[in-house]
């Protein structure tokens, strides 16, 4: 426990600027799993900017904030490499359009937000673009898995 606290405390300070510092911390393995980028405010020092990594190395978020909530772009990504979610935050909350992929990197989901609430149009991809209707027998694939491979536009 008391290495845990050592690598969450554990402060580098880099110059990017006179008034940005950053905090690393590590699995226990030795890999980054945490950065986070600090500005000197008059109100004292105030998360900016936060990336995470997999146990296994690569980046897994990147993401912004402002006055200490989500604010600005934030990128997720699957252990492999390949995006698995990409959208906005808008004082905290979620806000436009927001995509969401497949391991394999074939886009899943996209959809709009308004203060966090779905609005609008959401459409969804089948992983492998192949569709089967109860009978066992190949049809077109629907927007949606649940579909029985009805005619869509």
């Amino acid at each position: 426990m008391k290495n845990i606290l050592i690598f969450f405390y554990l402060i580098i300070s880099i110059s990017y600027g006179n008034d940005t510092s950053k905090v690393v911390q590590t699995h226990n393995n030795g890999n980054i799993s945490m950065i986070s980028y600090y500005q000197d405010t008059e109100k004292g020092l105030e998360l900016i900017k936060q990336e995470t990594f997999h146990f296994s190395g690569p980046k897994s978020m990147i993401g912004n904030f402002k006055d200490g909530i989500r604010n600005g772009d934030w990128t997720y990504w699957h252990e492999n490499g390949m995006k698995r979610l990409e959208g906005s935050y808008l004082d905290g909350f979620k806000n436009g359009l927001w995509t969401r992929w497949y391991g394999n990197g074939v886009i899943a989901t996209k959809y709009i937000y308004d203060n966090s609430a779905p609005n609008g149009k959401i459409t969804e991809w089948h992983i492998d673009k192949e569709c089967w209707d109860k009978k066992g027998m190949e049809c077109e694939c629907g927007p949606s898995w649940w579909d029985d491979c009805e005619t869509h536009q």
